[in-house]
């Protein structure tokens, strides 16, 4: 069942999988009607599924129980709630642990707080969301996409984690002005399922590769681009919290998917400097140096294939 008041609404339902889509869209709907931004919106329903996930996994230990879901305007924030009356937030010792969703709407929300439910049963996790501020991008990120072109992709893009969610600061495809343009205004793809959700989870180098029985998003970067894999490269501050996300993939016709060689490589690099030259110029040897070997390991390969012909 819903409430809503004015500048506030809330909802309290089961806490099963069932009704992840449902608080996600409500909350969604709400942030939107309140007039945050699509990027704010965005933020907010990702969060909202995060949030809603843990309390279903970890907050009844498979006893039945319900979630609420309250949402709130002050000034030109966003203030999302989400409380249970379960055990807490402690992971189970049959599931992953609460660390990747949470650490996700960290990487997402402005604020994130977590405190003990009345009586000290539960859980409640207070989020803020804000209206977003002009881009203080760290100067050389931007370079980051000509040099995936120049080495091993079709297309790159580098999306900054500012103001609680991700801005896209860069984007090219190659030899498609058009279409750099169009990525350079698209929303970061991080729903569930792409490479950059991943990335975030788990805070380190991730690699999607299409299967093309799979419907695509309609009108997103994979169908318009006609992307066949994508990597999502999380760089981090020096106190190890998100700073940005590079992107880097192949369209159908254009580079083939990285080798793991390629992956360690990028992975590697990501825990440099890669907004200076030098960090830059150091991963552009490496993938040069991948390069060679990959394709000198695939006419050892082939070679042998004919000698037991």
């Amino acid at each position: 069942m819903g409430a809503s008041l004015g500048q506030s609404a809330a909802w309290v339902m089961p806490a099963v999988p069932s009704v992840v889509s449902q608080l996600r869209h409500q909350a969604a709907a709400f942030a939107a009607a309140a007039g945050a931004s699509e990027e704010v919106t965005d933020a907010i329903a990702l969060a909202v599924s995060e949030t809603v996930t843990n309390v279903i996994l970890h907050a009844y230990d498979g006893q039945e129980g319900e979630v609420r879901v309250s949402c709130d305007v002050d000034g030109e924030r966003v203030i999302v709630e989400v409380v249970d009356d379960g055990s807490g937030i402690a992971a189970r010792h049959d599931s992953p642990g609460i660390g990747h969703g949470l650490a996700t709407v960290g990487a997402l929300a402005q604020s994130l707080e977590i405190t003990p439910g009345r009586n000290e049963r539960g859980t409640v996790v207070t989020m803020a969301f804000g209206r977003v501020q002009p881009l203080e991008a760290p100067p050389g990120l931007e370079a980051l996409c000509a040099l995936a072109l120049a080495t091993v992709a079709d297309a790159s893009s580098v999306h900054l984690v500012s103001e609680g969610v991700l801005r896209r600061m860069a984007a090219e495809v190659a030899g498609e002005p058009s279409l750099s343009a169009w990525l350079r205004e698209a929303l970061p793809p991080a729903k569930p399922g792409t490479a950059t959700w991943a990335a975030l989870r788990e805070g380190a180098v991730r690699l999607v590769v299409h299967d093309p029985s799979i419907p695509r998003s309609p009108g997103g970067p994979g169908e318009r681009l006609n992307l066949t894999w994508w990597v999502a490269i999380p760089l981090k501050k020096p106190d190890g919290t998100p700073a940005a996300l590079w992107g880097l993939g192949g369209r159908l016709g254009g580079q083939s998917v990285p080798s793991e060689n390629v992956i360690r490589i990028l992975a590697d690099a990501a825990s440099g400097d890669l907004a200076q030259p030098a960090g830059r110029a150091l991963l552009r040897a490496r993938l040069a140096t991948a390069s060679l070997d990959d394709r000198c390991n695939t006419r050892v390969g082939r070679a042998r294939g004919h000698e037991r012909q």
